[in-house]
């Protein structure tokens, strides 16, 4: 439960215990060791929504009656439409909801069964549906991003007489470690000293590190809307880790270690044995750096919490890292401000990191739900395939990414003007979503890789805790989305024989404290959907 939210001294102060929005452990980040915090706090900004895809977990479902089909395929598809049909009726708190749907046999393109199909809704995050598409077709599965240091030769003491160049490419899932080991890297070449500065090259991007839509809660802070650069790390965000002590003590821990640039100066948090966790943050950004204030109280037996939160300038913030990085690799830096330029054409490649590739990218990113990926991915598309030389700006992703899905087959009307579907960014149909959804099925160059990106129903991601004991369970390729009044859920449902069935359900205007239920009509309606193949 949220407390309160200010921002002016960037203060959010989150009361803890009662909520918790993955229930489980925190999640590791790529390139990165697992965290070991019980919970993570969510964050509320000054319009009251909650963006919870990142741990959009769902509920369990429990073993119930099993779902059996008519074999006989005359009744087969009447069922099947009754069943979907009675997920809605049973539940009048939604009378008020906009529900769409939409099925289609990928066998056949037969469309089984629907309802206002053409109808244009807010996707949330199923938009990186869309994203993930146009990267495959784009880039290709292969693509990596490459970050890479450039110097002149140093002479015979390790001196470099000049700067150290930096060229950042967009690359997503650097970390502090992939840093670390360039650092290691110009090292190992022989570079001790640099009689110049570190000079960062973004030209791969423009300057403009909000996503469109963004701007529409300015004053959150939360980890979900992270800023986007050429060069970042740890995907633009901090965890402030507090763990309760025995004797009334807490620890409080900061991730990354980007040296003096971010630290806490003030740690007040102490441990109780009852009453809830009350946790105030507060982010203070001085010319020298980022100092945190971290007070309040955490109880005992919630053992710890991660409070993760956005970084203002990613590159700077990435940039002293890496800093950090050369001096414990003993690579002294002369002048200790940071420039920005391109490589001179003149200078010498003296270390490269390359990413995973976008396959594996775009796994961390479905799987859950990763609103910074998801963005970089789209600039990163405009980049790769703008007309015109420049840095990629938003428009150049956004105008990409449709004239790849125009290859695929999605016409008409529609809008999608950020890469993770946060807030009121897109307008797009069910049917829209499958003409999507078959084309890619169609193509052996991007279905495997989207298929393969997708959470499994009742298995991982944020699809992990849906359909225990049921007929869906592990049939289940899908994309959650999640905002304050959205919920949607699109993918793929598959039985052992081959036979696979493309879905979208879309629901707008929840009414309030409502979402629970949305979510128990989906995965009804989809377990039906397994439960028809399963009677073929």
């Amino acid at each position: 439960m949220i407390s309160s939210s200010r921002v002016g001294g960037a203060v959010l102060v989150v009361v803890l215990g009662a909520l918790s929005m993955d229930g489980g452990p925190a999640r590791s980040q790529p390139g990165s060791a697992q965290g070991s915090g019980s919970g993570s706090a969510p964050a509320a900004g000054s319009n009251g929504e909650i963006e919870l895809d990142e741990d959009d977990v769902g509920t369990t479902a429990g073993s119930g009656n099993i779902l059996i089909a008519p074999p006989d395929p005359s009744l087969r598809l009447a069922w099947l439409k009754d069943k979907v049909a009675a997920a809605i009726t049973a539940r009048p708190k939604l009378a008020t909801a906009r529900i769409t749907y939409a099925v289609i046999d990928l066998s056949t393109g037969k469309e089984l069964v629907s309802r206002e199909p053409e109808r244009p809704m807010n996707l949330a995050s199923n938009a990186k549906l869309l994203t993930s598409t146009a990267a495959l077709s784009a880039l290709g599965a292969g693509f990596r991003w490459r970050t890479a240091v450039y110097a002149a030769v140093p002479d015979e003491t390790g001196t470099v007489a000049g700067d150290l160049h930096l060229r950042g490419r967009g690359d997503p899932v650097l970390s502090v470690e992939h840093l670390d080991q360039l650092a290691a890297d110009v090292a190992a070449r022989g570079i001790t000293n640099v009689e110049g500065r570190l000079v960062i090259d973004t030209s791969y991007f423009d300057n403009v590190t909000e996503p469109p839509h963004f701007d529409e809660q300015p004053k959150e802070r939360a980890a979900f809307r992270a800023p986007i650069a050429s060069f970042a790390v740890n995907r633009s965000q901090y965890t402030v880790t507090v763990m309760a002590e025995p004797g009334g003590a807490a620890r409080v821990t900061l991730d990354p270690d980007v040296g003096d640039y971010m630290k806490i100066v003030k740690d007040e948090v102490t441990s109780v044995m009852k009453g809830r966790s009350r946790l105030r943050l507060e982010h203070k950004t001085k010319p020298t750096g980022v100092e945190l204030e971290i007070t309040g109280q955490i109880r005992t037996g919630e053992g710890s919490w991660d409070l993760r939160r956005r970084v203002d300038d990613p590159t700077r913030f990435a940039a002293e890292a890496f800093k950090h990085a050369l001096a414990k690799h003993g690579v002294k830096l002369r002048k200790t401000s940071i420039g920005f330029g391109p490589v001179p054409p003149t200078a010498k490649l003296v270390a490269a990191h390359d990413s995973p590739p976008l396959t594996d990218v775009i796994r961390w990113m479905n799987k859950h739900s990763d609103n910074n990926i998801a963005e970089t991915v789209l600039k990163t598309i405009g980049a790769e395939t703008k007309p015109t030389p420049g840095p990629a700006k938003w428009s150049d992703g956004i105008a990409a990414m449709r004239a790849q899905l125009a290859k695929l087959g999605l016409q008409g009307t529609y809008r999608s003007d950020n890469g993770s579907g946060l807030y009121a960014a897109t307008e797009v149909s069910a049917k829209q979503m499958l003409t999507l959804l078959a084309a890619a099925h169609r193509d052996y160059r991007i279905g495997p890789d989207l298929v393969a990106s997708l959470p499994i129903g009742g298995l991982d991601g944020t699809l992990a805790r849906r359909w225990h004991g049921k007929p869906a369970l592990g049939r289940v390729r899908a994309k959650t989305g999640t905002l304050d009044k959205v919920t949607t859920l699109a993918g793929y449902v598959g039985v052992d024989s081959g036979h696979v069935l493309a879905f979208a359900i879309f629901v707008n205007d929840i009414p309030p404290g409502q979402r629970p239920l949305v979510k128990a009509m989906a995965d009804e309606m989809v377990d039906a959907l397994a439960a028809f193949l399963d009677a073929r």
